[in-house]
């Protein structure tokens, strides 16, 4: 796994690679514009120099308001070109992927709540830069939220029908709030065979490497610093060091500064 962390981009997104340069990380997370905002931010252009130039693995993260399910008009009417735009700027930075969270359905329904989101993004997707695509975060199930299970995740990507522009962000503390214990080896091993069976293992292409504060099954998303969680150090590490994620971005989200995320995946990825 690479390791990498959820990245601070204050004083412009430049900063980000500074940041993971002077703490020895070559793999980062970022969002692109106020993720609490949906007033599009504009790139820079030494930031575009920058990231064009860059070494380090980068992905993004979507607006948190971004919701294709809601039943709220108004709501999707403005997630629609939020969306695009975040796609349009990743183009710019050459950045390959986003993380979306697929939403929450507000009592319309599951299955139409899929149905949406993997109609929408897919008309988003056809309308966007080809060298850009979106990985369906799983979630931890609060309140209607979708893509909790495996099974949702490999509707959305089924539904979506673009294989080579969308993907699974695998977040262990959402997997394991959702109901998939991931607290020992044994159980790691089991969840990731359910997965391949239902969605395939080949479509993780990122990884959120969080510890959780509630039990599994809890439908409760609060992640904890590694090691001081319900799921533990040592399933992590093992996840970390499985020769199928080699490649693949594992990235913390814990609690705390830039520094002790770093410290938090350096844990996970150290010497098996």
């Amino acid at each position: 796994m690479i390791p990498g962390i959820h990245v601070s981009v204050n004083g412009g997104l430049e900063k980000a690679l500074d940041t993971l340069t002077e703490l020895g990380l070559p793999c980062g997370q970022i969002f692109t514009s106020n993720q609490q905002q949906w007033k599009a931010r504009t790139v820079k252009e030494v930031e575009v120099e920058r990231y064009k130039s860059r070494t380090a693995t980068i992905i993004s993260h979507t607006s948190y308001l971004i919701n294709l399910a809601s039943s709220n008009k108004r709501v999707v009417k403005l997630s629609v070109p939020a969306l695009e735009a975040e796609l349009e700027r990743i183009h710019i930075l050459g950045i390959k992927w986003c993380v979306l969270h697929p939403g929450a359905h507000l009592g319309a329904g599951e299955d139409e709540g899929i149905k949406k989101i993997s109609s929408l993004t897919r008309k988003i997707l056809l309308n966007s830069p080809s060298d850009t695509g979106i990985l369906y975060e799983n979630t931890a199930g609060q309140g209607t939220t979708l893509g909790y299970t495996f099974g949702q995740l490999a509707q959305l990507l089924e539904q979506t029908s673009i294989a080579d522009r969308t993907g699974i962000c695998f977040d262990t503390c959402h997997a394991f709030a959702a109901g998939y214990d991931l607290s020992s080896e044994q159980a790691v091993r089991e969840a990731l065979i359910k997965f391949n069976s239902t969605v395939g293992i080949e479509r993780i292409k990122a990884f959120h490497i969080n510890d959780s504060k509630n039990e599994c099954g809890s439908r409760k998303d609060r992640h904890a610093t590694i090691g001081e969680g319900l799921i533990g150090l040592e399933p992590l590490r093992y996840l970390a060091s499985m020769p199928e994620f080699k490649e693949i971005p594992g990235i913390a989200e814990t609690p705390g500064t830039d520094s002790d995320r770093a410290q938090d995946i350096e844990k996970v990825v150290s010497p098996y």
